[in-house]
Parts: C-alpha cells; sequence; structure tokens
C-alpha cells in the first residue's frame, strides 16, 4: 500500500569509519529490510575547511556518490538534503557511535538509526544489473513528455503519454501506482515495471498515461502532505483523466483505468464516481478490510516463524491490538498511550510469554518504531486501516479484470480476490474477471518463493500476465 516498500524494521551497521569517535566524520552504512528484500543504505559524511558535506549510497541500487545538498551540523544535531530523491535525513548524535533520526523521501518519512563501525571504506565497481524488458529507443509509438495541474493548481504533474501508430479509436489507460512515491516509470530495484507495462500496452494498440506521484519526478508534493490519504490520490487520477480529455486524439468514451497494489484501491474510487471511466484493471487490488492487509504485513514482520498454532495465536494477539491503535486516532501521542495500555494487558494476560521466542524485536519499542516510523503519515494510515473495498467495488457495473499472483506476501492472493469477486457479485457486475497467476509475486514477476527478494529477479513484469492484461482490454473494449 502507499508506504508497504518500507515496512519492515531498520537494522543499521556502519561499513566504514573516518576520523575519531567524536566527530560525525565518517561512513555510515546500514541495511533496511523492505519487504523481504536488503537495501543497503550509506551516508559518507566529512568536513573540508569548515564545511560539511556528505555523498550517499545506495548500492543494490548500483547508485554510488549521490550528490547532497546542504549539510548542516550543530552540537547534536545533523540535518542533510538529498535533492536528487527529493528527500532529507535529520538525527541527533549520541556524541560517539549513534545517530538517531527520520530519513525522509517524497511524501514518506521513516525512522532510521544510524551506528558506526571501523571497518575500512571499500569503494565498490557499480555492478552490472541486467534488465532486459526495460524499453529501448527507438519506439514503434509515439511517446510525448507532458505537464498537467489539478483543479485547483496547487499541484503540477509530470507524465509519460504513450500513444499507438497508425491507429485511430483505441482504448487508453490512466497507470495509477501503488503506496509510496514513485515515479511514473515504477522504477524500483532498477526495474521500471510501469514502464514496461506501458511499453507493452501502447505496442498492443492501448495509449498510456503514467504520471509521477506526488513529491516525485516532476511532480510538485503539493500542500499538506501529512494530511494526504487515498482519497487525495484519486482526485490526482480525475485531474489526469481530465487531461486526457482534452487530447483530439483520444476516444473519450475508452478511457480506463490500472490500479496496482493501493492502487488497486483508487481505481473504484475514481469509476464510482466518474461514470465516464469504460474499465478498470486490479493488480494486486485489496479486496478486503485494510486492517487485516496490514495486519498480515505486520505479523510477517514481527513473529517469529514455525511457531505453534498455540504460541502463535498469542503473539498474533499482540500485534493485531498493537496495530489497532492506528485505526483510532491520528494523534502521535493518543497512539503511544493505547500502545502501552494494550501491551501492559497482554503481558498480564500472557505472564510466562517468552516474547525473544515470539517476536523478532521483544518489548514495545518496535511498536513505537512503528508510529515514529508513520507519524508524518498518520492521517493515510488510519484511511487505509479503515478502508472497505466493498463499499466501492459492490457499486462497480462496468468490466473489471483484477489479477493477484499466488506468490504475493504484501498482498494475500486468495483473500483479496475472493473479497474481490464477491463485491462484484454483490454488484450484479456480469463483465468481470477474477485470477490468482501462480509463481507470481507483488510486482508480478515470476519468482522462485514468496521470499525472493524483488532485486534478485531478472524479469521485471511476467510476460503472461502483460498478455493477458492487454489481451482482455483489447477484448473487452472494442
Amino acid at each position: 500500500m502507499k508506504y508497504k516498500n518500507l515496512l519492515g524494521v531498520l537494522i543499521f551497521a556502519f561499513a566504514s569509519y573516518f576520523g575519531n569517535a567524536q566527530t560525525m566524520v565518517g561512513s555510515w552504512k546500514g541495511i533496511i529490510d523492505a519487504g523481504g528484500n536488503k537495501l543497503p543504505l550509506v551516508f559518507h559524511i566529512k568536513q573540508t575547511n569548515n564545511q560539511w558535506e556528505a555523498s550517499f549510497d545506495s548500492p543494490v541500487q548500483n547508485a554510488y556518490g549521490i550528490k547532497t545538498g546542504s549539510t548542516q551540523i550543530k552540537n547534536d544535531s545533523i540535518s542533510i538534503s538529498i535533492p536528487a530523491i527529493n528527500g532529507s535525513y535529520k538525527g541527533k548524535w549520541n556524541g560517539t557511535d549513534l545517530i538517531d533520526g527520520l530519513f525522509q523521501q517524497g511524501n514518506f518519512n521513516t525512522a532510521l538509526v544510524l551506528t558506526r563501525s571501523n571497518e575500512p571504506v571499500k569503494l565498490e565497481a557499480p555492478k552490472q544489473i541486467i534488465r532486459p524488458q526495460t524499453p529501448k529507443a527507438p519506439f514503434d509509438y509515439y511517446s510525448e513528455e507532458i505537464n498537467f495541474t489539478n483543479t485547483d493548481k496547487t499541484v503540477e504533474f509530470g507524465a509519460t503519454l504513450t500513444l499507438p501508430k497508425n491507429k485511430k479509436d483505441f482504448p487508453t489507460v490512466i497507470l495509477i501506482s501503488g503506496s509510496g512515491a514513485q515515479d511514473r516509470d515504477g522504477s524500483m530495484f532498477d526495474h521500471k515495471i510501469y514502464w514496461v507495462l506501458a511499453d507493452h500496452l501502447t505496442k498492443a494498440g492501448i495509449g498510456v498515461l503514467r504520471v509521477d506521484d506526488r513529491g516525485a519526478g516532476k511532480t510538485s508534493l503539493g500542500p499538506n502532505p501529512q494530511l494526504l490519504t487515498s482519497k487525495d490520490f484519486a482526485k490526482d487520477v480525475e485531474a489526469a483523466f481530465q487531461y486526457l480529455l482534452t487530447r483530439s486524439e483520444i476516444n473519450t468514451k475508452k478511457i480506463g483505468l490500472i490500479g496496482h497494489s493501493e492502487g488497486g484501491a483508487i481505481a473504484p474510487m475514481v469509476a464510482v464516481t466518474n461514470k465516464q471511466i469504460a474499465f478498470i484493471t486490479l493488480l494486486a487490488g485489496p479486496g478486503i478490510l485494510g486492517h487485516e492487509i496490514w495486519n498480515y504485513q505486520m505479523r510477517r514482520n514481527f513473529i517469529q516463524p514455525n511457531l505453534t498454532n498455540a504460541d502463535y495465536a498469542i503473539a498474533a494477539l499482540l500485534v493485531n491490538e498493537m496495530n489497532s491503535q492506528f485505526r483510532y486516532s491520528t494523534k502521535a501521542d493518543s497512539i503511544k498511550i493505547g500502545m502501552q495500555k494494550t501491551y501492559a494487558n497482554w503481558k498480564q494476560m500472557n505472564p510466562s510469554a517468552d516474547e525473544t521466542k515470539l517476536f523478532t524485536a521483544k518489548g514495545i519499542e518496535p511498536y513505537f518504531g512503528l508510529l515514529n516510523q508513520f507519524k508524518p503519515a498518520l492521517a493515510w494510515l488510519q484511511f487505509f486501516m479503515n478502508y472497505d473495498p466493498e463499499e466501492n467495488l459492490s457499486k462497480l457495473k462496468i468490466p473489471v479484470l483484477a489479477l493477484n499472483g499466488a506468490s504475493d506476501i504484501q498482498v494475500k492472493a486468495d483473500e483479496n480476490i475472493n473479497g474481490i469477486k464477491q463485491a462484484l457479485t454483490k454488484a450484479k457486475n456480469k463483465k468481470f474477471e477474477v485470477n490468482i497467476l501462480p509463481s507470481l509475486n507483488h510486482l508480478f514477476q515470476r519468482c522462485n518463493s514468496p521470499e525472493q527478494p524483488y532485486g534478485s529477479i531478472e524479469e521485471s513484469f511476467s510476460p503472461e500476465a502483460l498478455q493477458i492484461i492487454s489481451n482482455w482490454i483489447n477484448k473487452t473494449i472494442q
């Protein structure tokens, strides 16, 4: 969902150290666990002529020496701007080997604790990462960089419109991204998943508009980002739709939506209120309550594997109840008090529970860490936790294609596809198809196991899934 790619607990250790422990000079490396994908992050801090400087690495993404903006250090506080990723890092130093802070990129903020070590710096040559599906020019279709604004002119969007050549009266889709501030290409682990999808669809005779999310690429962040929810992102999609209405070469009766992950919740929101939407495709979209999806993800993160059923039930009770606090408030202090009461009650009910055996990290601090991670996005999280997809799906009469991957560990296929099917049946929709595709993960890559990291997979998007999507659109929208 909008922050799904950074739900894991951050565990950081240094890769290198310059100077003595009484300054912040040094190289600071950590590993973020994002849905089973290990992402090393490295800050290099130095001082030249009384000026602080920093650079930034993301080794798994083959990105080294990323230039930062200003680096400010005052007493025990450090602030680093990272314009290249629309991000920043701000932290408090303990005077020796730890910086406790907040990492920000676009709309997303997460707690980031840095520690240091004495290992020498290794300058690794960038590894060649093969992504054979990434489109390469020249293209046998029209591709145009565009800009448009929302109704109240508070956000300017950057986007790419691709249109088939030598074809008229074709369908056109708007791609709606999954959670997190993503660029129009869906750039992730050197994959360009939405560009690969757009390239295939346009070659199949389908126009595609793919748009940078707020705070990513060439799209501005807009006002009050801490108050944004999926409903605001639905309005952004409506702005994209209104732009397409201005294009004379597009058949306005054949505009549809393709939503991935959280985009699979947003597409039905738009289609229910905009009767001009002709069809929608849901890729790993939700079909059950948001808090059920969230709790499933959190249980995977917090609970030790291979527990007995009895032990798992005890552990799951705490994880579910601790996370339920996000449903009831958007005030961090209130959520923290709720967590403290919940944890105390659980301890009282289970005095002999061995937390080391049950959980990946014992105590209440991991939950406070989660609270700090989502503190700037509590409005978004509360909306997601309480959102019921049936509310909109049960009103849809237009054609719907819903696909989920059997190896998806973020949006579990069986229960979500069943929820989508039940809601569309309730709507008496006779124009829908649902399917679970074997061996595909959340990004629709073929994988050897559900836990295989996205970045280790050469394939960006299953060709079989691509063909199913384009065939369905062209068959359905004549």
